[in-house]
């Protein structure tokens, strides 16, 4: 969120930059209503200093004229509380109205193209007409969309035998490559996340349509982890020795998804619940943006050693997401859909949630608090990941090799088909 005093004193730089998204964020109303707040605050402190006077007035003052000076601190004290009130209402609402704008992109970022940074790995041409991921997970007796319909309706996926084990071994190697080698902190937080915290993370007011409620104890299913991992921190102040802070989590994440495109609406493309690990990093503001890069490596290489072709694309303001100022995708590429397609979305926040979740750092001892940088990303998606190793590596027979690095995790090489 970016705060009241940057919008007063910078409106033109604002608009310009809401403009570059694209969207009609109109902040006159902020200005104006910010203007209004520091009327009724000047007014309210002349209250006060003529309060102070008429107190130390009737000090010095007895008889009638006490009453009198009294009756004046009375009528006083009325209005400085009305004043108060109209403050505190100003508060409310100019903090709704910026929790509605989104972050600013960085001057580096595009205006409305993305741009493919590079690409890796190729895709070998089948001798065969490939299956896409759901037709072969059904034929090998993995994927089972039509209890998972029954359990819970559409939109959800019922993963057996070997399906669930290769969920289970791509989480577990993407968490120890990222703890073991990249030296992140593994967290498994609670998978239900109060209002004040969606908040925080910037997910809401923005997403509430995409989200899951549990209305009765004012709860919200964690949409990613990114935000029980700014929650986590809500309301403190860092030591600088302990930043950067990473963290390596994996929650099961739960969105609508209302509105997504039809051609991802099958298999494991858009679920409404998906697994995911999710890489957070909270830094000094210098160090965010060679952790973004950092970050982008680390993302990367989970699809290189599973041998999965993908690319890397910069996002362009217009693209961006709600709470960041720069963001890379790595996408994926999908036989069946002849297309890349997103595993993982890297961004840098910059102090967007840090401000909304009140989270600092001292500089040094004696040094006044700062605002922390944050930066997410998936590491990766599970669900989508495990559609493109189904896709590119069937075999003629309909059977799935299984990357290296997964075989131990698995105890087999090879998925083979379902004898019937």
């Amino acid at each position: 969120m970016m705060s009241l005093d940057f919008i007063c004193q910078h409106p033109q730089v604002v608009r310009e930059a809401l403009e570059r998204r694209r969207e009609s964020y109109n902040i006159d109303e902020i200005l104006r209503l910010a203007e209004q707040r520091r009327g009724l605050i000047t007014r309210t402190d002349g209250l006060y200093t003529t309060l102070k006077g008429v107190r130390e007035e009737v000090r010095n003052t007895s008889g009638e004229k006490r009453a009198g000076l009294n009756k004046q601190i009375k009528a006083i004290m009325r209005e400085i509380r009305q004043l108060e009130l109209q403050v505190s209402d100003a508060d409310t609402r100019l903090r709704l109205l910026i929790q509605t704008l989104p972050n600013l992109p960085q001057h580096a970022v595009r205006d409305d193209t993305d741009v493919e940074l590079r690409r890796w790995g190729e895709s070998a041409a089948f001798q065969f007409q490939p299956l896409a991921h759901w037709e072969l997970g059904e034929r090998l007796g993995i994927l089972d969309p039509t209890s998972a319909a029954q359990v819970a309706g559409s939109r959800f996926m019922t993963l057996r035998g070997y399906g669930a084990r290769l969920e289970r071994a791509l989480l577990s190697f993407m968490l120890d490559l990222h703890t073991c080698e990249a030296e992140y902190i593994e967290v498994i937080p609670p998978f239900l996340a109060k209002r004040s915290v969606m908040l925080g993370a910037g997910q809401l007011p923005k997403f509430e349509e995409q989200a899951y409620a549990c209305t009765m104890d004012e709860l919200y299913l964690n949409p990613t982890a990114e935000v029980a991992l700014v929650g986590m921190h809500t309301d403190s102040i860092l030591m600088r020795e302990e930043l950067p802070l990473r963290y390596a989590a994996w929650t099961t994440a739960f969105r609508r998804e209302a509105g997504s495109a039809s051609r991802y609406q099958r298999g494991l493309l858009r679920l409404h619940q998906f697994n995911k690990v999710e890489l957070f990093q909270f830094t000094t503001p210098e160090q965010s943006y060679s952790a973004h890069e950092q970050m982008l490596l680390h993302a990367e290489q989970v699809l290189r050693l599973l041998e999965l072709p993908y690319r890397v694309v910069e996002l362009c303001a217009l693209n961006l997401p709600f709470a960041a100022s720069r963001s890379f995708d790595l996408e994926v590429w999908l036989p069946s859909l002849q297309d890349y397609i997103e595993v993982s979305s890297i961004s840098n926040c910059e102090s967007f949630q840090a401000i909304r979740a009140n989270i600092k750092y001292r500089p040094q001892n004696g040094t006044r608090a700062e605002y922390v940088h944050t930066l997410n990303g998936s590491g990766l998606a599970v669900g989508r990941t495990m559609a493109a190793i189904l896709e590119l590596n069937q075999q003629a027979d309909g059977s799935v090799v299984i990357p290296k690095v997964l075989r131990p995790y698995m105890g087999t090489a090879l998925i083979g088909p379902v004898k019937r």
